[in-house]
């Protein structure tokens, strides 16, 4: 028998077994990939109806936020103070996604889809002001793409008309 031989062929299993192992953990780490991007995906989805359900249920909560929008010196303190409020979690949860767009950690698809409620929204006189006052807390990265925003056309029933009043 002749060791070199024998050598040469556990070099070459060994060899075979270190590439089908690479293989193996590439695949892993690609569904691993496609798994989290899923989960980010729901996620940001379930924040968002979360968002929506919550300035749905309260009905002078939602007045707040499309009025406010509209015509922020108009409201009182305690309006306006709700209103700060609601656009700050507003703002974060675009920043958020944003973000894991950014890094590839959600589908581009998911942020083109909807960055057009946030920019329809972000174009009003309310936005604008709270967006002055608190520009400072979101990341610089949010802020560069909110200050490249030059026009946006806004989405059907978005906006508050003249002739709509608080419930």
């Amino acid at each position: 028998m002749d060791w070199s031989k024998i050598e040469i062929l556990l070099q070459i299993i060994g060899s075979l077994a270190v590439v089908v192992s690479v293989i193996y953990l590439a695949k892993q780490v690609k569904d691993g990939t496609k798994n989290l991007k899923t989960s980010m995906r729901n996620s940001s989805f379930n924040s968002l109806m979360d968002w929506n359900y919550a300035i749905m249920a309260d009905s002078e909560l939602a007045w707040i936020f499309q009025y406010g929008c509209k015509d922020f010196e108009s409201m009182n303190k305690l309006q306006k103070a709700r209103f700060v409020h609601v656009m700050y979690s507003f703002f974060k949860l675009f920043e958020n996604i944003y973000l894991h767009y950014l890094d590839n950690s959600i589908p581009k698809d998911v942020w083109e889809n909807n960055r057009k409620i946030f920019e329809a929204y972000l174009v009003t006189n309310g936005a604008q002001h709270y967006w002055e006052l608190r520009r400072p807390i979101f990341h610089p990265k949010f802020q560069g793409y909110i200050k490249g925003i030059e026009n946006s056309e806004v989405p059907a029933g978005h906006i508050i008309s003249d002739n709509e009043s608080k419930p």
